[in-house]
This record gives C-alpha cells, structure tokens and sequence, in this order.
C-alpha cells in the first residue's frame, strides 16, 4: 500500500471513528453492532456482531443485534474466535470458496479486562486494514462498558443460568478481573460464578499503592454474600479515608462484629504493593498466607504472625485487650509484615476452596498442585489471565465439575519499567 492509499485510508478512518463517537452517547445497548455496519463501510466491513466471554469463560455468546454468520454461542477452547479471546490477537480467515471476502475475529479489551471479540466481515485483512478492525473493536468494548451500567442486556448475554441471590450481590461489587499498568499487573478469577457466596476479592490502585484483599466469609447462604459485601465496603471506607493495612483491618473488624455478633466471620488477605519500590505488605486474618512466585518457581508461602478472622478479634482477645487493633489514625496495633519484590516477582493469593477441595479418591487439589500449575504455564509463556482462565477449569475437573466450596485466586504481578531500584 503507497503512502498516498495511506493517508486516505487514514482519513476514512478519522471520519469512521468520529462518526461512531458522535452516535455513541444514544445508543441502545443492541445497537452497537448495526452501528459499526452503518459507519465502516467505508473500511470494507458488510456485517459485524458482538460476543460476550460467559462468567465462566467456557463460551463466546453473542449480543442481540448486528449481522453474522457464526453460530449464537462458540467454544473458547476450540473455536478460532476462542483462539482470538484468549491471544488477545486478530485471526480470521476467508468466507467461502471465491475468498473475496474474509471474517475477522478481534479481541474485544476493556484496558487489559477480555470482555469477548468483535466479528467482522470485511473485504481486506492486510496488516494495514487490522490496525482499523482493532480501532473498531476498542470503540465496540468502550461502549459497551459504559451502556452495562444502564441495561442488563450484557448482563444476560453473559449468563448461562440463573445466579443465586448471594452471587448477584457480590458480583456487584466486583471490580473486572484483570487491570494493568506498565508495572504491575493484577488479575483474579472466582468460581464457582453462580452460586459464590462468601468469597470476594478487591483492589485498588491509588499513586504509587496497589491495594489488594481476599475475602472468604463463613458459609454459602445469603448470610455469607451479606458478611462478604459488608468486609469489601468497610475495606473501601478505610481505603479510601487514607487508613493504612491496620485501619483496614480494625475497621472492616469493628462492621462484622456489630452487624452479626460473634456468630459470623471473615477470613481475609490485606495486602499492599508499593509499586515504586516493590515492597510488598500483608495482613493475614485466619486466611492461608500468599506465595511468592521468582523465576518461574515457588520461592516461599509468606508466613506471619497469625491473625483472627474479621469479627472475631474482640471475641478472641477479651473485651479488655481489643484495643490491640487500633482505631483508624492511631500509629499503635499489629504490625504489617512486609517482604522486598524483585522485578518479575508474582504474588498468588487464595482461599482455601482453591486447595482445600477434593477428588473422587478424597486427594486434595493442594499447595503441590496449585504450585506445580502456575509453575508450568510460567514456562509455557501463558498470559496471567488466561493460565487463571486454565486454572478454573483444572480445579472445576478435579472436583468432577462441581466445587465444594468458593474458590477464588488472584495473582499479582509487579514488572517495573525500570528494573533499577
């Protein structure tokens, strides 16, 4: 392609992307597709039809509305539009015999969150034409996490069965599974989707601290759903009012134990990363610790002091001595451990559903297997979302398909653009 077809093609894409932005603030949330079919002609594309990945991430399912000729639901695992969710890369191939038209499947990313891909049929697949299909599809999964918030069109598409009452409420809450930046990386993966009731993670990045936390509450009911909301609210609360590991911990403690006594409690991973320096703090409370993956090996399970569940610190240490957690703002209380990262370094947090649950043969899944996982998709090169996509499925297998309690891992990467500390 000459400069010249460069510099049209160029302008023909200006023209698409300001078109599909200036109709992008009326769109319904099925309309997205039918909107790239009317804009980008100009760039070749006949028909477009969107795919959502299924809480599971087991299937690709597509969103009412546009134009396509695939089927309504696609395997992740061997489907080329599976390949292309779980790449992250375009692939496609001719429609056909005569192969004057080609279908294109394009990764559908919210920052570094896969939501699903785009389907296209377009008339070029050129290297230069890909760069355009990508334009559309970042335009396609903007819109579409700005219209989830109004609709429960992609809510539904994303649904294989109904979701228990508890689950609904902590997906609510959920931040996505997976966030970036050019030095750290968090991704996080919760099963079993419909029916989770006590666990839940969260995180936050704030400056130069990401903040992550784990959470698996006592039983699998409404209760439990209700005791997991309350520990991520308070956690947000002291969070976001400037409060260190230990507010976190005495405030989040404090809710629990005037909402349900001492008759319900959360275990619970607080963790800190400084992602300027790479040091990395934690409380455990009854929660099993994290391990320090360097260099495609399990280093070490970080150790502490141990710490009660949230709820229970009153409960534990008499009414006398509660006041060993402090109140938010006070420089007493139990201290953080802490542990120097080194470039590259992972942390793998979990709740115990993840090693705790057992085969036919009553084997358990185990810190052996759990390790040994992680270890060999590290030297396969697996993308951290996808080998915790893996990891679901392996865990779901080991229990022949039906876990018996919440499983929930998330994996913290820190890759500093500067290796220098």
């Amino acid at each position: 392609m000459g400069s010249d077809e460069v510099r049209v093609l160029d302008a023909l894409t200006g023209q698409v992307a300001a078109e599909l932005l200036a109709r992008s603030h009326l769109l319904a949330p099925e309309q997205v597709a039918d909107a790239l079919m009317d804009t980008a002609g100009s760039l070749g594309v006949t028909k477009a039809r969107v795919y959502l990945a299924d809480l599971e991430q087991r299937h690709l399912r597509a969103v009412p509305g546009g134009a396509g000729e695939s089927p309504e639901m696609l395997a992740i695992d061997s489907t080329v539009a599976g390949h292309a969710y779980r790449t992250l890369r375009i692939h496609g191939g001719p429609v056909g015999d005569g192969g004057s038209r080609h279908r294109a499947w394009v990764p559908l990313v919210d920052g570094t969150e896969r939501l699903g891909v785009l389907e296209l049929t377009v008339a070029e697949m050129g290297d230069a034409m890909l760069a355009r299909y990508e334009m559309l599809a970042s335009f396609a999964a903007l819109t579409i996490v700005s219209k989830s918030h109004y609709s429960d069109t992609y809510a539904q598409t994303r649904r294989s069965q109904p979701m228990a009452l508890q689950a609904e409420m902590v997906w609510a809450f959920l931040p996505p599974r997976t966030f970036a930046t050019d030095g750290v990386m968090v991704t996080a993966t919760l099963e079993p989707a419909y029916e989770v009731g006590g666990d839940a993670y969260d995180y936050s990045l704030t400056g130069n601290r990401l903040h992550v936390s784990v959470f698996d509450a006592v039983g699998h009911d409404l209760a439990a759903g209700l005791l997991a909301s309350v520990a991520m609210a308070s956690c947000r609360s002291a969070r976001r009012s400037g409060g260190t590991l230990q507010d976190i911990v005495t405030r989040t403690d404090h809710a629990i134990a005037r909402q349900f006594g001492d008759s319900r409690f959360v275990t619970a991973l607080l963790c800190d990363l400084d992602v300027a320096t790479g040091v990395f703090s934690w409380i455990a409370c009854g929660h099993p610790p994290p391990l320090l993956i360097r260099g495609n090996k399990v280093i070490k399970e970080l150790a502490g002091r141990p710490q009660p569940p949230l709820g229970l610190a009153e409960h534990h240490m008499g009414a006398d001595r509660s006041i060993y957690r402090t109140l938010p703002g006070s420089d007493d209380g139990l201290p953080a451990c802490t542990e120097q990262l080194e470039p590259g370094d992972r942390m793998l947090l979990y709740t115990d559903g993840v090693t705790e649950g057992r085969a036919a043969d009553g084997s358990r899944f185990g810190i052996d297997l759990l390790s040994d996982f992680i270890i060999h998709h590290s030297h396969a090169g697996t993308p951290a979302p996808e080998m915790l996509r893996r990891l679901t499925r392996t865990i779901t297998e080991y229990q022949h398909g039906r876990l018996s309690d919440d499983a929930t891992i998330v994996l913290i990467e820190w890759m500093p653009p500067d290796p220098l500390l």
